[in-house]
């Protein structure tokens, strides 16, 4: 489970839990058994049940959400769309790999992470909002797919030109090239990363976890989408998602899609620092 899908996941938990008037704890997994993916994102959070609780037959609900089974994506249509070739599942291969794309559930909707900051981390966050910011991550994860990746080039040129407003801060992982002329922030962890987001008066950057992050601690963002994935479906009503005019979401999952990269390329500079420059006039969200 990647920390989006972890987060996602937590999103879930927290909205079932808040409708049952039970108030029955949540688990996270298959049905019989506890995703633990992740878990430092579930400290402070009392309405998760762990695999001990489960184990003790106590009433709980669950979010199905797994190491190939996310709620967002539509597995039963992606199985139908194989057709004949599902039934070379046998040779180990999964939809994805076999459909080459995602087919998406466009019911689900995100609901923001219920994530609480430990205290070193509320500290960290309260000395770097002592001084005014943007964070901005110009690079999709090792991994993920590059229909994903908005040119770099173009996040230096949006990190120049803002850079000239308020200060902003590429925020990578320590093993990530760096944008010459661009301040660093190197995060040793994905939960610190969450500190730093929470005092950033903005993110900037991909469709992924640290959009989800921002949105787990209430921050605003820009998130470049192009055509992979729909802001229907992973995006939040206080951030901007740019599409490029994408009216639909290919998915492509291998290599790059020129539908993602033909929307991706329509995302201009000035459309970006125009969002940011909108949403920095907002007020914070609470």
């Amino acid at each position: 489970m990647s920390y989006g899908d972890r987060l996602m996941a937590l999103g879930d938990a927290w909205a079932l839990y808040q409708a049952d008037p039970q108030k029955r704890r949540i688990a996270i997994g298959d049905g019989r058994r506890v995703d633990e993916s992740q878990s430092d994102l579930s400290w402070g959070l009392d309405f998760l049940a762990d695999q001990a609780q489960v184990a003790q037959g106590g009433a709980v609900q669950w979010v199905h959400s797994y190491p190939h089974h996310r709620p967002y994506i539509d597995y039963a249509a992606m199985r139908a769309a194989l057709g004949w070739r599902w039934h070379l599942k046998h040779l180990g291969f999964g939809p994805t790999r076999l459909l080459g794309r995602y087919l998406y559930n466009l019911a689900y909707r995100p609901t923001p992470a219920p994530i609480k900051l430990k205290p070193e981390e509320e500290r960290l966050a309260a000395e770097w909002s002592a001084r005014p910011f943007v964070a901005l991550e110009p690079f999709i994860k090792n991994g993920a797919p590059p229909s994903k990746q908005w040119p770099v080039e173009r996040f230096a040129a949006v990190a120049s030109a803002l850079g000239k407003e308020i200060a902003v801060y590429q925020i990578s992982a320590p093993d990530s090239p760096a944008l010459e002329g661009v301040q660093q922030i190197r995060p040793r962890s994905f939960r610190e990363s969450m500190a730093y987001l929470k005092a950033a008066k903005l993110y900037i950057g991909p469709e992924g976890g640290l959009h989800h992050a921002a949105a787990a601690v209430s921050t605003r963002a820009v998130v470049v989408y192009g055509g992979f994935t729909s802001p229907l479906i992973t995006g939040y009503s206080f951030h901007t998602q740019l599409t490029g005019g994408a009216t639909t979401a290919c998915g492509t999952r291998y290599g790059l899609c020129p539908h993602c990269r033909e929307h991706l390329d329509r995302i201009t500079v000035d459309e970006v620092l125009a969002a940011a420059r909108w949403q920095l006039a907002q007020p914070a969200v609470r």
